[in-house]
């Protein structure tokens, strides 16, 4: 197979058990289907989660159309895969600057976000990623666009909750990324199909240090910035715009 794939072909993702539409969830064994939550205090600990930000059909939806899109237009998740500091292997990013579902998905869930942290926010941008089994994220920082962030799961093709940590010591913007925390205290947060984490990540590092126990897992990450904050100038993210377009260029 494509050397991109590392053993892995994303060419057929499939859900768990099979299923390409609706993954079982937790959440809703415990009757908390279509109830979002909030666990944490974001303005006093920079960060919280947030049980059912969407529901978990919205999630798995969400993967399922990004595949029908891409085979629509004649491509597959092999075209998007891509070596980059944060991973160990090789992912599948797809920018929401260049698959405009995404956008919309961002531009939604800003007046949630806004009130969750308590700040009149902008967009700046998004986008979904695939995991495979064994990678970790880096502990990292990251640049000023992700002055407000969310990592929200979408599937796990084993169902194997595949916990976000985050550090406690703040930082002062983008650093470099580390395999672990040192001796840092982090938090260590496992979330089902439709779960969120909202977290500062220029203020806090943040990674996946325990390896992917699933065969492959998608995530949608987003990013917004304060209106009138140090970073306003950030909003809708044309720095990223550049850079993606120059990566999409060369993909062909």
């Amino acid at each position: 197979m494509d050397d991109r794939g590392r053993g892995v072909s994303y060419a057929d993702l499939t859900f768990p058990n099979g299923d390409r539409t609706s993954p079982g969830s937790k959440a809703e064994k415990n009757g908390l289907k279509g109830r979002m939550r909030i666990e944490g205090d974001y303005r006093k600990d920079g960060y919280a989660t947030i049980r059912g930000l969407i529901p978990p059909e919205v999630a798995s939806n969400l993967f399922k159309q990004i595949q029908i899109d891409l085979s629509a237009a004649g491509k597959s998740f092999n075209l998007f895969a891509q070596s980059h500091p944060l991973s160990r292997q090789q992912t599948v990013d797809i920018s929401g600057h260049f698959y405009r579902p995404l956008t919309t998905f961002l531009w939604g869930l800003t007046p949630i976000v806004s009130e969750l942290t308590g700040a009149d926010l902008l967009p700046s941008y998004d986008y979904f990623r695939v995991y495979q089994k064994g990678d970790i994220c880096r502990v990292h920082s990251d640049r000023p666009s992700c002055e407000h962030s969310v990592s929200l799961t979408l599937v796990y093709s084993d169902d194997l909750p595949w916990p976000l940590e985050v550090g406690s010591i703040p930082v002062e913007g983008e650093g470099p990324c580390f395999d672990d925390f040192g001796d840092e205290p982090s938090s260590a947060v496992a979330m089902q199909p439709g779960d969120a984490v909202l977290y500062r990540g220029i203020d806090l590092r943040h990674g996946r240090t325990q390896p992917n126990p699933n065969q492959w897992s998608a995530h949608l990450f987003l990013f917004w910035v304060e209106r009138d904050g140090p970073f306003a100038q950030h909003a809708f993210d044309e720095e990223r715009l550049r850079s993606e377009l120059k990566r999409v260029s060369n993909v062909g």
